[in-house]
């Protein structure tokens, strides 16, 4: 099998691909990137609209990813395998999507975010920065599946929804908030709370988290800004002071 290149795509300098390869007509590469075996670049949609996919420079898209027209995506992505991204999204920089994880189409996602294996992003979902989405969550947008009704979730900045957590429809989940394992979301949750159970109980704030042999506490941003790249800590130290704040003056757990 050979790569099949649309000469009209438009690639940019330095960029590699793998093993069986298709790109169509309608894409725009930056610099820099990687591509890797068996991956579809721009695949046609159905929905209306011919806007090309814009791939952000410096990408490691990783073997059997689908990458679909009409969505913009930051410099930096990374994907893991089996990544399918849908058409009208619109992500920031750096995204890290994991192995069979997907985003269902017409999404905002911010900055420098951070999804694990097996995500899925309902269509039309809000997505802010420096927000960790892990193994096995769910972001729903259907209130009375199967329907046409649309009522997409909502996630703050610096966020973190733990493992097989699972997001009901229309959910707002405030800035710096965390959602654990196993959790189920809905309504409105205030800044920096933490909800458990399938209930979605609000058990109380996250800045009481610790780990208690390392003394290691929440919020995050206080013990993990290192894994990120130094153009970001500016940015991260001010969002995480103002959440911090936001957090002390609207929940009283």
């Amino acid at each position: 099998m050979f790569n099949q290149i649309d000469p009209e795509a438009k690639i940019g300098q330095n960029v590699s691909f793998g093993f069986g390869v298709r790109v169509y007509g309608n894409v725009e590469i930056g610099d820099n990137c990687r591509i890797g075996d068996f991956c579809v670049i721009g695949h046609p949609t159905v929905r209306p609209g011919s806007t090309p996919l814009k791939l952000g420079a410096a990408a490691n898209v990783r073997t059997h990813t689908v990458l679909y027209q009409g969505s913009t995506i930051g410099p930096d992505l990374e994907t893991g395998h089996h990544v399918v991204i849908r058409e009208g999204a619109v992500i920031g920089e750096n995204l890290r999507i994991g192995n069979f994880s997907d985003i269902e189409g017409a999404c905002t996602i911010g900055d420098f975010v951070r999804m694990h294996s097996y995500a899925h992003v309902g269509r039309g979902a809000k997505i802010g920065d420096f927000v960790w989405l892990f193994s096995l969550t769910t972001l729903m947008n259907d209130p009375l599946p199967p329907s046409h009704l649309s009522a997409p979730v909502t996630i703050g900045d610096m966020v973190t929804v733990c493992v097989n957590a699972q997001l009901m429809p229309a959910v707002e989940i405030g800035r710096g908030a965390l959602i654990s394992s196993g959790a189920v979301a809905s309504g409105v949750v205030p800044a920096g709370a933490v909800v458990t159970g399938a209930d979605g109980e609000i058990a109380g704030q996250v800045r009481f988290l610790m780990h208690m042999e390392s003394r290691t506490r929440h919020p995050w941003h206080k013990h993990f800004a290192d894994a990120y790249p130094s153009h970001a800590q500016a940015r991260i130290a001010a969002l995480g002071a103002e959440i911090d704040a936001e957090a002390a003056n609207t929940l009283d757990i």
